[in-house]
């Protein structure tokens, strides 16, 4: 492996970060179809997001469209940041067992004293589970890929460990797999859904930060 892959490989585990889109009650997208929200996590750096949900009919079938954006929650550092736009819909469903799928376009960012990096990708994540109006519980699994990655290196990078440091953008940079348990219960129109579960790398490698846990809560109307 040379110097630059190497490099490249540490410089990028920030960005190359789960960021699987919260799960939401399918149960409840014929009654309350807005939705806004908020979720606080560790995935795998400590997150705070905000946003808002709609409930759109193609051909009769419902499909809820998300769209947040989120600060890493130490000193609300606004230089490390992500953004998303997806959707989630029930793909199967068999009485109270549904499976789902979630697609989620991810733009993500950061800036430090080694390098400013952004990175464009995409989480695919199918959960089966039993959904209910005012409860749900399921097992998911989800892929996340850093699809194409700009790095900048900082000076102080260059003049302390590697001055040849190659600037540009980047394809292909990583991936992680993600999966575990999800669910969540409502009281009113008020949703409290949660997620928590192990992270490994495209290669089924482990992370340094191993597993992630998220809390969101949503208000439907």
């Amino acid at each position: 492996m040379s110097r630059t892959t190497m490099t490249l490989g540490v410089l990028l585990s920030v960005v190359v970060a789960a960021d699987g889109a919260a799960q939401w009650n399918v149960a409840r997208f014929g009654t309350e179809r807005s939705r806004v929200y908020t979720i606080v996590g560790m995935d795998p750096s400590a997150v705070t997001a905000v946003g808002y949900g709609r409930v759109v009919q193609v051909s009769g079938h419902d499909f809820q469209v998300t769209g947040d954006a989120g600060v890493v929650a130490a000193g609300m550092d606004a230089r490390d940041f992500r953004a998303r736009v997806g959707t989630q819909t029930s793909l199967v469903q068999w009485r109270s067992i549904h499976l789902t799928g979630s697609a989620t376009f991810i733009t993500r960012g950061t800036d430090n004293s080694i390098y400013r990096g952004l990175n464009f990708g995409a989480d695919l994540t199918g959960t089966l589970g039993v959904y209910h109006p005012r409860w749900f519980a399921g097992g998911e699994f989800g892929f996340d890929k850093a699809i194409v990655t700009h790095v900048t290196h900082s000076d102080w990078y260059r003049e302390n460990f590697y001055p040849d440091a190659k600037d540009g953008w980047y394809l292909d940079t990583g991936g992680t797999y993600h999966y575990g348990l999800a669910g969540g219960f409502a009281v009113g129109r008020t949703e409290l859904v949660g997620r928590v579960g192990l992270l490994r790398t495209e290669r089924f490698n482990a992370l340094t930060t191993p597993g992630y846990v998220s809390l969101g809560v949503g208000l439907g109307f």
